[in-house]
Parts: C-alpha cells; sequence; structure tokens
C-alpha cells in the first residue's frame, strides 16, 4: 500500500510517539447493525510524518463484508478512531463514503482533526475519484469485492489538520462625532454656479464699464 504523509504546517505537541488504532465496517439501514472490526493504525510519531499501517486481514475482512452486504445502494462503508478514555468497542469519531463509490477508488485520505496538545477530536475519511454529483456508478453492484482486491495498490494520505484562528475581520473607521455625541453631518457640496458667480459678476462687472465700441464718424461728402 503506497501511502503518501502530509503534515500541517502548525507544529504538533504529542510528546511521544502516538498511535490510534482505526475501525471499520459496513452500514445498511436494512438490515441489523453490525459491530466495527480492527481496520489498522494511525502511526504518529514524536518527530515525523504520520501513516497508516493495515491490519493483515483488511484485504479479507472486506471481502467478507461483500458477501454479507444485499445492496450497495443505501449501504455506507464506515471509517471509526478509538480514542483514549473510551470503552471497547464504542466510538464517537466516525466518518463514512458510500460503498458505491469503492468501486473504482484509486486512493483514500484519513484527515485527522486535533488539538494543539495532540488530542484527536474529530475523523474525515474520503476516497477518490468519486461522481462529482455523488450519485452512485450504475455498475457498482461489485464494489467492496474490487475495493478488497485493490487495497493493496491503494494510494493513502494521512493527514493531520490542526484547529487555526480565521483572520480578523476589517473594522471601519468609526465617523467623527460632534461634543454632544452626534455624528458630524458634512458640508454639502457646493454647485457649479455657487462656486463661480463671483468671477461671472466680475467679467460682467467689467464689460458694462467699458463700455460698448465707439461709432464711426460719417464720410464727408
Amino acid at each position: 500500500m503506497l501511502v503518501a504523509l502530509l503534515l500541517a504546517s502548525v507544529p504538533l505537541v504529542w510528546g511521544a510517539d502516538t498511535s490510534f488504532n482505526a475501525f471499520h465496517r459496513i452500514y445498511d439501514p436494512n438490515q441489523p447493525e453490525s459491530p466495527f472490526i480492527a481496520r489498522g493504525t494511525v502511526l504518529i510519531p514524536n518527530n515525523g510524518a504520520p501513516s497508516f499501517q493495515p491490519s493483515a486481514s483488511l484485504s479479507q475482512d472486506l471481502t467478507q463484508f461483500a458477501e454479507n452486504i444485499q445492496t450497495a445502494k443505501d449501504a455506507m462503508y464506515q471509517v471509526a478512531l478509538e480514542l483514549e478514555d473510551t470503552r471497547p468497542g464504542e466510538w464517537d469519531v466516525v466518518s463514512a463514503v458510500k460503498v458505491c463509490h469503492l468501486n473504482q477508488a484509486t486512493s483514500e485520505t484519513i484527515i485527522l482533526h486535533a488539538t494543539h496538545g495532540g488530542k484527536p477530536y474529530s475523523l474525515d475519511y474520503f476516497v477518490a475519484p468519486i461522481p462529482h454529483n455523488g450519485a452512485c456508478p450504475k455498475k457498482s453492484k461489485d464494489a467492496l469485492r474490487s475495493f478488497a482486491s485493490n487495497i493493496g495498490s491503494l494510494n493513502t494520505t494521512v493527514e493531520i489538520r490542526l484547529p487555526h484562528m480565521p483572520p480578523l475581520p476589517e473594522l471601519r473607521v468609526p465617523p467623527p462625532l460632534t461634543p454632544e455625541g452626534e455624528p458630524v453631518v458634512p458640508v454639502p457640496e457646493k454647485s457649479f454656479f455657487q462656486k463661480y458667480w463671483l468671477y461671472g459678476a466680475a467679467i460682467l462687472m467689467a464689460l458694462m464699464l467699458s463700455g460698448g465700441a465707439e461709432e464711426e464718424a460719417p464720410a464727408k461728402k
């Protein structure tokens, strides 16, 4: 199994090598609920990149899932993470994909959301490719068998994501206030006539004072 490793840019504080057990099952609303069984282990070294170690029986377990399932139409493939201080057989961190999307899957992504202190609190599991509209492919009857046969060559990405602060909002400068606490009303802009009437009056006055052109004297006969 090819494993691609990806870490968040923020440094992790695990304190020591850490591992978390991953489990999986098929959930079919039309059948009795089945228990989770071991899928593998998420390994997180103190200084290094995380990885996923699948269980030795992963392919056989997926094949057994395929034999027990009746239809892939409504079934979900669930992946769970066992956390500390939880009772055996109980997992609160569960992610799921449609069984029908496993038919042509060539890669899977396990995203572990954790605090800066190294405590996981959420899990995301994805497979690719899947249709853009999320609909089941027409040929998905043997999706689990196909997934089981290709699980050894599946590209697996393990990603650790840490919480981060959103960008701070840009605050607007408050408007100026009067001594009474009221917003200052801006002075309305003057019109063209209000701005330049004085110049026009001066030009008109100059023309009036200069008088008209002198009349020519009549020619003598």
